[in-house]
């Protein structure tokens, strides 16, 4: 399950993945947050913390052309997740950093530095 929570005033978009996720939910949330940026300059959050399955595989063109579509609206994006997701994480900041996206990943005990990050752009 994915969650998503936009404050406009902030420009941040929340996203938080609970259970199983699904290669087809990760491409579908590329098309959404889409829609959030239509305006460029978005800030993402990744909470990767309560997965407990994602069977990842390379995806098919479509989902890297998505992602890329959606990289070119996202100015900053920070990833926590644990050590498990690394793979996930490293695949999606490859793309976004492509779109000169600046990409964080942090670990759950840095998550709060992360946030302090994302919304200052400033080193920890």
């Amino acid at each position: 399950m994915i969650e998503v929570y936009h404050t406009t005033q902030e420009g941040v978009v929340a996203v938080r993945f609970r259970g199983a996720v699904t290669n087809r939910e990760f491409a579908d949330l590329a098309e959404m947050l889409a829609n959030f940026g239509a305006t460029g300059g978005v800030l993402i959050y990744l909470d990767w913390l309560r997965i407990d399955r994602w069977t990842f595989s390379a995806p098919p063109a479509n989902d890297v052309a998505a992602w890329r579509r959606t990289g070119s609206m996202i100015e900053r994006a920070a990833i926590v997740h644990d050590h498990r997701m690394n793979r996930q994480a490293a695949w999606l900041a490859a793309i976004l950093r492509k779109q000169g996206v600046k990409v964080r990943s942090w670990r759950p005990q840095h998550a709060g530095t992360a946030a302090a990050w994302l919304r200052t752009g400033q080193p920890p």
